[in-house]
């Protein structure tokens, strides 16, 4: 099934695998950590992971989609919280289908409109 909202995000600089998880963790978040990805458990409704995380693979992607633009932010704003109570620098662009911008979550990362 084809989900409704995703997202497009990046991190400035992506701590080590362990430590992302543990800062996670830390905030309340479940986490599932494989070899190279991170799960979070957001709730219902929306998936939310870091993927291509580790060895020589280059900087992770963040992956995220729901079923509702609604769903999305909810997760994005619980994993931007806990990204920001870390002070790692971020942005998340919420996406629906049309595809519009219908959401900006960061941490000391301002939307630009140049």
């Amino acid at each position: 099934m084809d989900r409704s909202a995703w997202i497009a995000g990046e991190l400035a600089e992506w701590p080590t695998k362990t430590v992302m998880a543990q800062l996670l963790q830390e905030a309340g978040l479940r986490v599932h950590v494989g070899e190279y990805s991170i799960q979070i458990g957001v709730g219902e409704g929306a998936d939310f992971s870091f993927e291509e995380y580790g060895g020589d693979l280059g900087d992770p992607a963040v992956c995220a989609d729901a079923d509702t633009v609604e769903d999305l932010m909810c997760a994005a704003r619980i994993v931007s919280d806990a990204l920001a109570t870390a002070k790692l620098r971020h942005r998340f662009e919420i996406y629906d289908h049309r595809p519009d911008m219908a959401g900006y979550l960061h941490y000391d990362w301002p939307l630009n409109h140049e």
